[in-house]
């Protein structure tokens, strides 16, 4: 018997991971480097991979800015999969504050959320630069979150937090209230609606995060 519901549409939000992808300015590129190789003889295909542990579609828990927060290896796969609404900001918002998320009208008890906004446009068009512009949450936004009860976010960029947000509070007011995070979706061609949402991150020992497989499940 399948586990997915007969007639549902499956959507996968990840992005590929290649050296062509943007990583946050400082961690190291993605690379993918041939070990062996059929055509030069070897007996089958390897490739070495080398990449930050938040490359691409990846997962924050709570210890990547919490000290004695839960590693990844810590938190149960049932908080990365279940009922989820994307919510579509639009797209001349440049940063989300708390009175867009009242206008996105999130029904009560959602405990997953996915913010689709002017990013997505970012994979659709090809521009793999580093966009320092990207739209993300503001503390005020984050501490809305928390305060509807919301146990995770995610975005359509490699951060949840702007840019500009050094002293990274957003960051710290999401998962120091244990809501987890997924960043670097793919939600082009994504409407806003209720899904079921599909996060599975390597189960990396001690993990302060990790790329992560993302689907949304759509019931016909």
């Amino acid at each position: 018997m399948s586990l997915i519901p007969r007639g549902a549409r499956i959507f996968d939000v990840t992005v590929p991971l290649s050296p062509d992808l943007p990583v946050w300015p400082g961690d190291p590129d993605i690379g993918v480097a041939p070990v062996a190789r059929i055509a030069a003889g070897d007996d089958c295909n390897v490739s070495a991979l080398s990449l930050s542990s938040h490359s691409g579609t990846h997962v924050d828990p709570p210890w990547h800015f919490i000290p004695g927060g839960a590693t990844l290896d810590q938190i149960p796969p049932a908080r990365w999969i279940g009922p989820c609404r994307v919510v579509a900001i639009p797209d001349a918002v440049a940063s989300i504050e708390p009175e867009h998320l009242d206008a996105a009208v999130i029904p009560p008890g959602t405990e997953r959320v996915l913010f689709k906004t002017a990013n997505s446009a970012l994979w659709r068009s090809g521009k793999l630069a580093f966009d320092e512009h990207y739209v993300a949450l503001t503390p005020g936004a984050a501490r809305w979150v928390v305060a509807h009860g919301i146990r995770l976010v995610g975005i359509d960029y490699l951060s949840i937090e702007t840019y500009a947000d050094e002293t990274h509070e957003t960051h710290r007011t999401l998962l120091g209230n244990d809501v987890l995070l997924i960043e670097g979706l793919n939600l082009t061609g994504i409407v806003a609606g209720e899904y079921t949402l599909v996060c599975l991150p390597l189960k990396l020992a001690g993990g302060d995060g990790a790329p992560a497989r993302v689907l949304l499940l759509q019931e016909p």
